[in-house]
């Protein structure tokens, strides 16, 4: 009964211990979206697109089933000038064809990193070279040096990401929680410099990747 008794105690000082939920990255993937869809840039539906693919990574980050509609997303590829925008595309679709099963995995005793290692890793490291070239040809496009800070704060931030996606611990450990809190940072502080806009990508973001 005292071994009962004592690994009871021991599971409740564990619980009592555990850390609340990463929101890091979902944090700097909303931010990042929010400032990126508020650039005054051409073309804009390379903006629209690279928006759209943010606020996509944030849900993918947060464990929420991604939608991404193919239709609207194509239209906006279609004016986009880039085949950035169609790599993008092709790292939705996968994003979206893996979706865990929200229903089994809470059943499962399986830890939920090895569920999303499906989508959020290669989503990650297959999306940063569209990225990078999106925030190099809207930083081109771009005649507010605001702007131009902001999107290589994008640039910068994503190639962090990319970088730790590759480690099978890194996206889970307190350091890089700290690195993307810093980048998140750096970002906002860039966005402060910006003009008061509305997000111009708001409606395309709603069509494509809002469930």
């Amino acid at each position: 009964m005292r071994s009962v008794l004592r690994g009871v105690a021991v599971m409740a000082m564990l619980a009592g211990c555990a850390l609340p939920p990463n929101t890091a990255l979902p944090d700097w993937a909303r931010s990042a979206s929010e400032l990126a869809g508020q650039a005054v840039v051409e073309p804009d539906g390379a903006r629209d697109a690279l928006a759209v693919y943010l606020y996509a990574l944030g849900v993918v980050a947060a464990e929420d089933v991604l939608t991404f509609r193919e239709a609207p997303y194509a239209a906006l590829a279609a004016r986009a000038g880039t085949p950035a925008v169609g790599e993008l595309g092709a790292v939705l679709r996968r994003a979206r064809d893996a979706n865990p099963d929200l229903e089994a995995r809470a059943y499962s005793a399986g830890r939920s990193e090895v569920v999303e290692d499906l989508r959020l890793r290669p989503m990650l490291q297959a999306a940063d070279p569209p990225v990078q070239a999106l925030v190099a040809l809207l930083s081109a496009g771009s005649a507010d040096p605001a702007e131009r800070a902001v999107l290589a704060r994008i640039g910068q931030g994503h190639a962090l990401l990319a970088t730790r996606a590759g480690s099978l611990v890194a996206l889970g450990q307190r350091g890089t929680a700290r690195e993307i809190r810093a980048a998140e940072e750096a970002l906002l502080r860039a966005g402060a410099r910006l003009p008061a806009r509305d997000a111009a990508a708001a409606a395309i973001i709603a069509a494509t990747v809002q469930p």
